[in-house]
């Protein structure tokens, strides 16, 4: 069974997060637009996120927090300290190091990453610059890392999902601060920094606070434990690194494209990754360290029904969102970027984008929640094999699709790339767990079905009658989408849908008595 109140604990503090997040790149879309300061300061927050998912539930997380669930369970408590101490301070050495070299050969990094940059000498130094002022909260980052993973594998996800609200927050003062001083820009790569930062001291207090275990510095020690943990966690890093150079493959190909292209790409992504974080990153960062338990304690009976319940519902709340993402993309764009300097081409654009995301979306979700079950029994051959596979088709693709369809042609290899991955990672869980029989399949195919029909509902509905406020045909059409694709699966039968009604009815009978 689906452990759903963990599941809306850390889907809901996620989505309170990403709120935020709109809101600070509504800020930003206001006062800076799609400009060189824009492309500049996105291109320059690439090197950090970058760092942030190989540190989180798509590299050392999912390597990390399973070994701290075996200790834990197992009541190694003296290990754990020892343990998860010498990682921490090898990772302490090693991004201490990095952040100093980037810091120095920071024009050499921006024109790896984006070498059409050197035609444009004003972005090129602007990137450059945001780049040594950002850089040095990677290390922080991934400090923040180490202690965030001591939360998971306690189940603290409360406490822990607490920690990017806080990134948001800390950004958004320092932005509204560098309006008011006319250097917004400046603002955001400061913000950065002092956001990860502040965040590191969150996590130590809790962990404190809690009585948990703090890794802390401790001389360097290769014991048999650290050596087997890093030989499993150098392919995942790799598998990681590999995944987030897509998102350096689309920065090469986009910094030849006009300006404003990378703003279009990243403001779309921002939205996009609002539904793949409540459901995608939300269930990965469940289902680690409940698998993980489970497997250390030999409690494998019930594991292939978590396997399956766990992918069938993030799919049950991912369609829905896709058939309203895709038909209202403008509308969104609209209203939460649509305002100041960011024109109604810019809108255009921009929603053209997220229409190309959003159909990624099942590929993106699936992938996440596939790809925690496969970590949490520490297994990594597939996910390293799925991310090659996925930046080889990126790159083909972009080279193919650019030339005719600019940052539109970069939106859809992104798309196709990514199921390119789901399909790896699902063919390899099939072969190892036999999940994906033939009621797997039809449970599958009535969800897709639904989705088609609120689709085509919505759009018919959509092109009859449209309001003059984009919010309100959010709200309406919305509301309409997930009606019809209700209602779909309560005709096919779907079983949660059915159980849902029945609830419900009983309920509602008991009340009126």
């Amino acid at each position: 069974m689906i452990p759903f109140k963990k599941f809306l604990t850390v889907s809901g503090m996620t989505a309170i997060s990403r709120i935020l997040g709109v809101i600070r790149e509504n800020i930003l879309s206001r006062y800076l637009g799609a400009s060189i300061e824009m492309d500049a300061s996105l291109m320059a927050m690439k090197f950090p996120k970058f760092f942030r998912k190989c540190f989180t539930e798509e590299g050392f997380n999912s390597v990390f927090v399973p070994y701290l669930t075996g200790m834990e369970a197992t009541k190694k408590n003296k290990l754990l300290l020892f343990f998860s101490s010498r990682v921490f301070s090898i990772i302490t050495y090693i991004m201490f190091l990095l952040s100093i070299a980037v810091i120095i050969f920071a024009k050499y990094f921006v024109l790896l990453m984006a070498p059409g940059f050197i035609n444009e000498p004003e972005k090129l130094a602007l990137t450059v610059t945001f780049t040594r002022i950002m850089f040095p909260g990677v290390f922080f980052l991934s400090l923040s890392a180490v202690y965030s993973c001591v939360l998971i594998a306690n189940q603290k996800f409360g406490w822990y999902t607490v920690s990017p609200i806080i990134i948001n927050v800390v950004l958004i003062s320092s932005i509204i601060t560098a309006i008011c001083l006319g250097k917004v820009a400046f603002g955001l790569a400061v913000g950065l920094f002092l956001a990860t930062f502040v965040q590191f001291l969150y996590l130590y207090t809790v962990l404190k606070l809690k009585h948990l275990t703090v890794p802390r510095l401790s001389r360097i020690k290769i014991t048999p434990t650290v050596k087997h943990f890093f030989k499993k966690l150098v392919p995942v890093i790799v598998s990681a690194s590999v995944a987030q150079v897509n998102v350096f493959v689309d920065s090469f190909f986009s910094s030849y494209l006009a300006t404003g292209c990378v703003t279009y790409l990243y403001f779309a992504d921002r939205l996009n990754q609002l539904p793949l974080s409540l459901f995608g990153i939300s269930m990965s960062i469940i289902l680690l360290p409940e698998i993980s338990k489970r497997l250390a304690l030999n409690d494998n009976n019930e594991l292939p029904t978590l396997y399956k319940d766990s992918i069938l519902f993030a799919l049950r709340l991912t369609i829905p969102v896709i058939v309203i993402m895709v038909i209202l993309a403008y509308y969104f764009i609209d209203f939460v970027y649509g305002y100041g300097k960011f024109t109604q081409t810019d809108v255009k654009n921009t929603a053209l984008v997220l229409q190309f995301f959003a159909l990624g979306l099942p590929a993106y979700v699936l992938a996440k929640v596939i790809a925690a079950i496969i970590f949490a029994k520490k297994q990594v051959k597939a996910p390293v094999i799925a991310s090659l596979a996925s930046i080889g088709s990126n790159l083909v693709l972009n080279s193919l699709l650019i030339s005719k369809f600019q940052f539109a042609g970069i939106a859809a290899a992104t798309t196709i790339s990514g199921y390119i991955q789901m399909f790896i990672l699902a063919k390899y869980l099939n072969t190892d767990q036999k999940l994906f029989e033939k009621i797997f399949i039809i449970k599958l195919l009535k969800i897709i079905i639904s989705g088609i029909v609120a689709y085509f509902g919505t759009y018919l509905c959509s092109s009859l009658w449209q309001f003059s406020y984009a919010l309100s045909n959010i709200i309406v059409y919305s509301v309409v989408a997930t009606i019809l694709y209700v209602m779909t699966l309560w005709l096919l039968k779907d079983e949660p849908i059915c159980l849902i009604t029945k609830f419900l009815k009983t309920k509602l009978w008991n009340f009126s008595d």
